[in-house]
Order: C-alpha cells, then sequence, then structure tokens
C-alpha cells in the first residue's frame, strides 16, 4: 500500500522510480493492477482472449523497452524500479481511462464524443509526461522533453507490435 503514495506522487511528477521500493513483490503488484486495469480497457474493444494477449505483450515490450533503454544509458541496474514505476503509472492511468469509458460509453462502438476523445488525449500526454519524468530520473537526464521522446519511442514501438500482433491474432 506504500507503493500507492510513491506512484500518485510519481504520477504527480514529485517523486521518482528511484523512491520505490526495489523488490519483486511490488513490481509483481504494479503488473497484476497494470493486468487488471488492461483487461478492463481492452475486453469491450477485443474480447477476453485478444485483451489478454495485448496486455502481456504490452508489458513484456514495455521491459524490453525499458532494458535497452536503460542499458544504452548505462544503468542497466535501475530496471526494477524503472519498469515498477512506469507499468504503474501506466496502470493508474488506464484505470483512469476504464472509468472513462463506463461514464461516457458511446451506444454505437464506432462513435466516439468529443469530450471523450479529448480526455483521452489528455491522458495520452499525461502517460508521455509521467513516463518522461520516470526516464529523465533513471537516465539521470538533464531534461523531461528528452525523456519524453523517449517516451514517444515507447508508444510508437508498442503501438506498432500492437498493430502487427492484432493482424496475427
Amino acid at each position: 500500500m506504500n507503493s500507492l503514495w510513491t506512484m500518485l506522487d510519481i504520477l504527480r511528477l514529485r517523486r521518482g522510480p528511484q523512491d520505490l521500493p526495489p523488490d519483486i513483490g511490488t513490481l509483481i503488484f504494479w503488473l497484476g493492477v497494470a493486468l487488471v486495469t488492461g483487461m478492463a480497457v481492452g475486453i469491450p474493444m477485443y474480447g477476453t482472449g485478444q485483451a489478454l494477449v495485448l496486455n502481456v505483450l504490452d508489458l513484456v515490450v514495455l521491459y524490453m523497452f525499458i532494458a535497452v533503454v536503460l542499458r544504452m544509458g548505462g544503468v542497466p541496474d535501475r530496471w526494477l524500479q524503472t519498469f515498477t514505476a512506469m507499468a504503474g503509472t501506466g496502470a493508474l492511468l488506464g484505470l483512469l481511462m476504464a472509468l472513462l469509458m463506463l461514464i461516457d460509453a458511446p451506444t454505437d462502438p464506432e462513435e466516439v464524443s468529443t469530450g471523450a476523445l479529448l480526455a483521452l488525449l489528455t491522458l495520452v500526454g499525461w502517460l508521455l509526461l509521467v513516463f518522461g519524468h520516470i526516464l529523465q530520473q533513471a537516465l539521470e537526464l538533464g531534461s523531461r522533453f528528452i525523456g519524453m521522446l523517449i517516451a514517444l519511442g515507447y508508444v510508437v514501438v508498442s503501438s506498432v507490435i500492437t498493430q502487427v500482433a492484432l493482424g496475427a491474432l
């Protein structure tokens, strides 16, 4: 429960991944939260089986992306807290997305209201800002903007892999 407050502070850009406990139990907890929230968002769009595959795939891509970026940055030992922070903050923002979908659920799946679209875009922007903050802290970058560019790289890579996986499923 202690890591929840830290995760909320990371979402508010007040703390970094180094403030999370460096243990596997905390990581497993946040991976579980990420899977549950990912399923809540994914099941209405893809069904249970595809949503599960896509969520697990996304977490694997996140791990691999973090491992590569941290290795390139010369700090591979920071993977545990960085992965925990990114999975946890992504899960909390995913929870907000799931709640938004419940509140403003369209009657036609092909329609999305302007308000919901703006809220989703805001959440994606916040995700990039938070991931950029986490990467800035983990890589000891001088600029959060560079962290955000790296985070945007993750979003692009993850989206491409997800689209390829959807085509294969």
